[in-house]
């Protein structure tokens, strides 16, 4: 059975009777009261409430305490707390401990940013408690919304009716940039996708990615400490900005509006077209990408089409990810035109497959994507090469003075949202523009060369000379020898019997066996057939092991 607390109970207004009246309406209501037939408002009184819950973030621990006072506890057999992640949270319960008498204390703890289980900070979390009483009623609150935050700051916000951003401290110029900046690329992306934004999307910024950091998602370590994270859509209307840069506040926020026009609850886009426009929109983003791209072209370790379904996990080749996907869809844009691209989002929403998708706005799948974006940069078809984007390679390619010095302008591993705290101390680095022919012809010349000088296996390559190699290698010899003599010792010692007295040598001879048992004799004669195994042999039918099919 379940009930809602009432707040108060029902009014009582005694009438002006005379006194044999007021005492007789009074035995009447302890009578109805004893029954049980008095309605929900004097028995609430009775019943267990919650009083207050209080919030509290464990940094240390990754956990928010959820803790409530709790009016007549005594009556409380056990207590849950149920909370979900606005938007598009899960309910999730948590059995929640009662400790006290009557005056008693909930207490839940909520993971938060633990191995397995995050909610980033800004989150709307929706909570509501569940009581059930010792004799089975079962009482919940009403939900309520609690906004986690970090707690370190006291957080100001700016906002208009589609862009809402908080920050901390003297940040007031940054944040009013940024804000500008995400409005604008809000507008144009949704202009360019023919899509409208119903919500109002949120962004926290922090000052710096020292700030930021204890509460960003973590990867492997290896990973973080060659890629700097920028920022990140961590909920479909919400971004953390860990490096306050316009353009990963254009890139971020451009992941809500490729959300709400290209998913549509059955599969998620390919990363080459989502990350692809987002650092599409970023507007400058050769500045950043254009020299580790430059560099796969040249050396043609361009990544398919088919192998960028989900980001690389390589950090040396997040640069390279980023920009080519940006390359893609600027190509798709400049070759077929804004609406084709928006029709590509509404495909994929419509819960397409991923060459399906092409196939239906642009006529190719994935690999005839690959070719002709390849044929715009000068190169083959993927198909008359080697597919090197999954190719191991022996050693870090050796670069000249020239991608040298590139490199080290825009060092790789960078990931999206990787920035100086600035826009303007960021410096712009000049596209080089189309090569020449004779370029590609030597770049070409350089590639059939290393892949005709390439390792097919390991290497192996003795050291320098031991001053008592010999010495050592007697020694180990003699033990070697002795070992085996001492061994055969005690094996043959072990097979041999006792030996007799006055006899010079022993013959080893085997027990005696006794007689053996015949049956009975019978009067009636049978043969029996070789008893036969109960699993029969099964040559062919071989286990070959667990298989796994990956899709493409």
């Amino acid at each position: 059975m379940r009930a809602r607390i009432l707040p108060t109970s029902l009014p009582l207004r005694a009438p002006a009777r005379t006194v044999p009246t007021v005492i007789a309406l009074a035995l009447t209501l302890i009578a109805l009261a004893l029954s049980g037939l008095l309605g929900p408002g004097l028995r609430a009184q009775s019943a267990p409430s919650v009083v207050s819950t209080t919030q509290l973030l464990n940094l240390d621990a990754g956990e928010v305490a959820f803790d409530a006072l709790l009016d007549r506890g005594d009556l409380v057999e056990s207590a849950i707390l149920f909370y979900r992640v606005l938007p598009q949270g899960a309910i999730t319960r948590l059995t929640a401990e009662v400790s006290g008498g009557e005056v008693a204390r909930l207490s839940a703890k909520v993971p938060v940013n633990r191995a397995q289980i995050w909610i980033p900070a800004g989150s709307d979390i929706e909570w509501f408690w569940e009581l059930t009483t010792s004799d089975g009623d079962v009482i919940e609150t009403n939900p309520q919304l609690w906004r986690y935050e970090d707690p370190r700051f006291t957080w100001i916000e700016i906002g208009d009716e589609h862009l809402s951003l908080w920050y901390y401290g003297d940040n007031e110029a940054t944040a009013q940039r940024l804000h500008r900046e995400g409005s604008a690329v809000i507008a144009e992306i949704s202009e360019l996708l023919k899509i409208t934004l119903d919500f109002k999307a949120r962004i926290y910024m922090w000052a710096n990615p020292e700030d930021g950091g204890v509460f960003e998602q973590r990867e492997s370590e290896s990973f973080e400490q060659q890629v700097i994270t920028g920022g990140t859509r961590v909920l479909a209307d919400l971004v953390h900005i860990y490096q306050p840069t316009t353009w990963v506040t254009r890139h971020e926020l451009t992941h809500i509006l490729t959300k709400v026009a290209g998913e549509g609850g059955i599969g998620q886009l390919p990363s080459w077209l989502d990350e692809g426009l987002a650092t599409y929109s970023e507007e400058d983003w050769r500045a950043r990408r254009g020299a580790a791209l430059n560099f796969a072209i040249d050396t043609d370790q361009l990544f398919t089409v088919r192998t960028m379904a989900s980001l690389t996990n390589s950090p040396g080749r997040i640069d390279i990810f980023y920009g080519q996907a940006g390359d893609i869809v600027t190509f798709l844009v400049n070759d077929f035109g804004e609406d084709k691209l928006a029709d590509l989002f509404a495909v994929f929403k419509a819960g397409s497959t991923v060459d399906n998708a092409l196939e239906t706005v642009y006529g190719f799948d994935r690999d005839g994507l690959t070719d002709a974006y390849r044929e715009t940069l000068g190169l083959e078809p993927i198909g008359d090469l080697e597919d090197r984007s999954t190719v191991i390679e022996d050693g870090p390619a050796q670069l000249d003075a020239a991608e040298q010095a590139s490199e080290e302008a825009a060092p790789a591993g960078a990931a999206t949202d990787s920035a100086p705290a600035d826009d303007e101390s960021v410096e712009t680095i000049a596209d080089t523009g189309p090569r020449t022919q004779e370029q590609i012809d030597a770049r070409r010349d350089e590639i059939e060369r290393r892949l005709a000088t390439r390792r097919l296996g390991p290497v192996f390559s003795s050291g320098g000379d031991f001053p008592w190699e010999g010495v050592a290698t007697g020694v180990g010899a003699g033990t070697l020898l002795v070992s085996v003599v001492l061994l055969s010792i005690l094996l043959s010692g072990g097979r041999a019997g006792p030996v007799p007295e006055g006899s010079a040598s022993a013959t080893f001879r085997p027990p005696p066996q006794p007689a053996p048992i015949l049956p009975p004799p019978s009067t009636t004669a049978s043969t029996t057939d070789a008893p036969t195994s109960p699993l029969p042999a099964d040559d062919d039918a071989q286990w070959s092991g667990w298989r796994r099919s990956d899709d493409d």
